[in-house]
């Protein structure tokens, strides 16, 4: 039997009191919303995005009310605010723009025969389901190499053209996903620095397929290996649905979801797993390959929320890219 395998991501409560922090994310120089800003503490499940709007509402343990809020929009600089600035009244952050310095183009007489290749994996046997009702921001990333199969002909620097993603199931009146582009860290080798100057969301009501962000206009330059990653944008309203669908299916056939754990990098992680019956809950499912020869081909990162540390997972994202050996311009 296929199964689908969800990634839960309900949020445990341990009897631990919380405070509510609410806000607003503007630009400074204008005061318009931002919309769909990260927000969280660094390394933990404590975070959230803001709404088109540029507000925000973020529950926070009492344990954590000395740690530091990070604020991070595409296109801006970040900035960080102590939690405690937020307890006595809402708070209105202003992010700077930040100032791009394009990078000099050298121009050639040369004439070559525009190429394109295809990079990422396209399998996939399932989906995952994000259904936490607190917390918001999860994303899930794909490390891009010429490799699996090797594209010949291909040769860095070359051209982003596009990026897709596997909608392995989509339950929703419509949904909004976000394209974004990561450095390697070079120590960690997860996801590091942003590399995209402007946030690309889409959103659609497509039920299953593949959904392609177009990324030409960008003109970007990839000289090494990257990530592509794409991010959940969920309202509060999206989250309570897909949280209460699971939890009414759970009620109803508790025997249907599977917990275990496996070794995965020389850690445990703990795997919950659903019979293909659990396709017709309410989000989501973006592709992923589980077999181990996509592990052996590929490398997958998973963040929970805004600024939680990334996790390298055993399911590969069902994802592409698409460059090109000539500026899309030319």
């Amino acid at each position: 039997m296929l199964k689908v395998a969800i990634a839960l991501l309900v949020t445990i409560q341990l009897g631990y009191s919380q405070i509510t922090l609410n806000g607003k994310v503007v630009n400074q120089t204008d005061k318009k919303p931002i919309a769909y800003t990260n927000i969280g503490i660094v390394n933990t499940g404590i975070g959230t995005i803001s709404n088109e709007d540029g507000s925000f509402a973020l529950q926070v343990p009492n344990l954590n009310l000395k740690d530091t809020l990070h604020f991070s929009g595409i296109g801006f600089n970040k900035k960080s605010i102590p939690v405690q600035s937020f307890l006595t009244k809402d708070v209105i952050i202003y992010l700077k723009e930040q100032v791009i310095q394009l990078k000099e183009v050298t121009i050639t007489s040369k004439k070559e025969k525009n190429k394109t290749f295809e990079l990422g994996n396209k399998k996939s046997r399932g989906g995952t389901l994000e259904t936490d009702t607190i917390y918001a921001g999860s994303a899930t990333a794909l490390l891009i190499e010429n490799k699996s199969p090797v594209q010949k002909g291909l040769s860095f620097p070359v051209y982003l053209q596009s990026a897709s993603i596997r909608i392995f199931r989509n339950n929703l009146p419509s949904f909004k996903m976000r394209v974004r582009l990561y450095s390697v860290d070079s120590t960690t080798q997860s996801p590091g620095e942003d590399l995209l100057s402007k946030s690309v969301v889409i959103e659609s009501n497509m039920r299953n397929g593949w959904l392609t962000f177009d990324l030409s206009e960008f003109q970007y330059l990839i000289n090494k290996p990257f990530f592509i990653a794409f991010e959940r944008i969920l309202t509060k309203t999206d989250r309570d649905q897909i949280a209460k669908g699971y939890q009414d299916f759970i009620k109803k056939h508790p025997k249907r979801l599977h917990i275990d754990t496996v070794m995965f990098e020389g850690k445990k992680q703990v795997r919950q797993r659903l019979g293909y019956s659990g396709i017709d809950l309410p989000g989501t499912f973006i592709g992923i390959a589980t077999s181990e020869s996509a592990r052996k081909l590929h490398s997958c990162f998973v963040r929970k929320t805004s600024f939680d540390k990334w996790e390298k997972v055993r399911g590969i994202l069902a994802a592409t890219v698409m460059v090109s050996n000539q500026s899309p311009e030319k």
